[in-house]
């Protein structure tokens, strides 16, 4: 159980963290897509300095944060796992369908911001790259995947529980 305290407190602490940055991002995405001058600001997305002037740089910055947010409410439901955990209750129904959400969200995180760090290179810096090495885009989708298996795993686990339970 003290594993899954200190998860918990590692998770709650990112989570404190990171909440006064959510209403600025929620605000960010129409302010970008509606505002025809964001001013002389510079902004850098993995790794790419976006002209603030162009649509598709709009477009871009507004899917980034989009990818933010669709993070952080991941680990918003991961916070109520870990909760569901502390309480003992590790096979019921709202943990697997929270953990299917979860892959969810991650799988459509990692793959936007592929596909924004891909568009972004080929847009800004006219080429196309493939990198072989360490992706964190790559990993959330297999974050994401993994996630979507745990779930399947628990529906497993929880049906042989119950059968167990009927049988004894």
């Amino acid at each position: 159980m003290k594993k899954i305290q200190l998860l918990k407190a590692i998770v709650d602490f990112i989570w404190i963290v990171f909440i006064p940055i959510i209403p600025f991002a929620i605000i960010a995405i129409p302010f970008i897509l509606i505002v025809g001058d964001i001013g002389d600001f510079d902004i850098k997305i993995n790794g790419l300095l976006l002209a603030s002037k162009s649509i598709l740089s709009k477009v871009l910055i507004a899917v980034s944060i989009l990818t933010f947010l669709l993070t952080f409410y991941s680990l918003y439901l991961f916070r109520k796992v870990l909760a569901h955990f502390l309480r003992l209750k590790i096979f019921d129904n709202t943990v697997i369908s929270l953990f299917e959400k979860i892959g969810n969200l991650l799988i459509i995180s990692g793959v936007l911001s592929l596909i924004v760090s891909f568009v972004a290179k080929l847009y800004f810096k006219h080429k196309v790259v493939f990198e072989i090495g360490y992706n964190s885009k790559i990993m959330l989708i297999c974050l994401g995947l993994f996630f979507m298996i745990l779930s399947e795993v628990f529906k497993i686990s929880k049906a042989m529980k119950e059968e167990n339970d009927l049988t004894v």
